[in-house]
């Protein structure tokens, strides 16, 4: 009926992360290839990773830099190479040089745009569609009747994040590193840390090269909405986040997902707890609705304690 995603870095997460909630995993990490065990630089663990996510029975995916350069590609071509030797049937790719490359060196591997694509129109899509694009994540900025209109007008399956920390920007420099004398913390466990970016109520959260909203962005309790404006396909965005967050927070949203699919929803008051758990700053949907992206609209009006917003 649905797929549940999630993303992974590196092998010892995965290693250390129960999937039973997940149809789907995107492996490797988009951000910075010094990341620490990052499986896009290295293609052993790469392989072992597929071959790990495909015996426990889920799709087995690939991400790719957000902002790739030249000298990046060679590496990406590896890791490409590796995946699809090892069983991986999809990649996630954020531009039209790397959707090029898979579409031309590897056409057996699905294409999926991520959200660094940019993705803001029907138009947009149907060019990228061209190019051999099987999925698309809409931009981050649009709304909830926007992408709806995209989905409808461009036929091509869009995926959606539906909690989680969602990806503002990425730098080509990492913001973290004049910290490492201070702190007494090194590259590459600099970008491990939790680092919130805070003033009064605003925060985002830092990975050193890519800045993320520092509140969850939580659709829990507009799952029905998605289904009905037939979407399929949803993220937990939780790269970022340590294999506790990933499991307890999949097991929310796969049975309310079920619940949304099959007609009977109701949000359970037993879900919230995990939820408030896991998140440091609170809740948010993002820009889903129209608003600032650091609001959230919701029949509750208060759905984590005011505790989470204390450092």
């Amino acid at each position: 009926m649905f797929e549940l995603n999630t993303a992974i870095s590196n092998l010892d997460e995965l290693q250390r992360s129960d999937l039973d909630p997940y149809d789907a995993v995107y492996l490797g990490n988009m951000y910075c290839r010094l990341y620490e065990g990052n499986l896009l630089g290295r293609p052993m663990r790469l392989r072992e990773a597929v071959h790990r996510v495909r015996d426990l029975g889920k799709r087995a995916y690939l991400t790719t830099y957000a902002a790739p350069r030249q000298d990046d590609l060679t590496a990406v071509r590896r890791a490409l190479e590796t995946g699809v030797e090892a069983g991986a049937v999809a990649v996630e790719v954020h531009g039209p040089g790397l959707l090029k490359i898979v579409r031309d060196e590897f056409p057996g591997l699905a294409a999926h745009l991520g959200s660094f694509a940019n993705v803001y129109t029907d138009l947009g899509v149907e060019t990228l569609k061209a190019f051999g694009a099987a999925r698309l994540t809409p931009s981050h900025e649009l709304t909830l009747d926007e992408i709806d209109q995209i989905a409808r007008d461009s036929g091509v399956p869009l995926e959606l994040a539906i909690h989680g920390k969602i990806p503002l920007g990425v730098s080509e420099t990492c913001l973290l590193l004049h910290l490492e004398a201070s702190w007494g913390v090194r590259c590459p466990d600099l970008c491990r840390q939790d680092v919130f970016l805070r003033k009064e109520d605003w925060g985002m959260k830092s990975v050193g090269t890519g800045v993320l909203s520092g509140r969850d962005v939580c659709m829990l309790e507009h799952l029905p909405r998605l289904v009905a404006g037939g979407h399929r396909h949803f993220r937990i965005e939780a790269v970022s986040e340590g294999p506790t967050y990933r499991r307890a927070v999949g097991a929310v949203y796969r049975e309310a997902l079920t619940r949304a699919f099959c007609g009977t929803y109701t949000v359970e008051d037993g879900w919230w707890e995990p939820l408030r758990t896991h998140t440091r700053l609170g809740f948010c949907d993002g820009f889903y609705f129209g608003r600032s992206g650091m609001d959230y609209v919701g029949g509750r009006s208060t759905p984590h304690d005011d505790s989470t917003e204390d450092e």
